[in-house]
């Protein structure tokens, strides 16, 4: 496996987008060679924690492809999402789960 990409990106003062993107060999998780998870933390209580995750890492064995994991919910929504597209998805994603966080909506931890 060969890094790609490996970013920790400060969004603001408490919020963070990590992006990682690896080579790998193509098979049948990874069609196109590559392994990516772009990752949005937010600081709630000195705490960093995930409010959402867009990745293609193995997650369910009859199943594989992109997939979205959000704060709130255990069950993950399978998206066909590019790493190119990624970044902005997961960004527009988080805010509107922030947003039901502050709400009250939602909790976390």
């Amino acid at each position: 496996m060969k890094v790609i990409q490996d970013l920790d990106n400060p969004l603001a003062e408490d919020r963070r987008l990590v992006i990682r993107m690896y080579q790998v060999e193509k098979g049948i998780y990874f069609p196109t060679g590559v392994k990516f998870a772009f990752q949005y933390l937010l600081l709630k209580d000195n705490k960093w924690i995930e409010v959402a995750r867009v990745d293609n890492y193995e997650h369910d064995p009859r199943k594989t492809g992109s997939h979205v994991h959000k704060l709130g919910t255990s069950e993950v929504e399978f998206k066909e999402i590019t790493p190119e597209e990624a970044e902005e998805y997961i960004i527009n994603l988080a805010e509107g789960v922030i947003k039901k966080l502050e709400l009250g909506e939602i909790g976390y931890g």
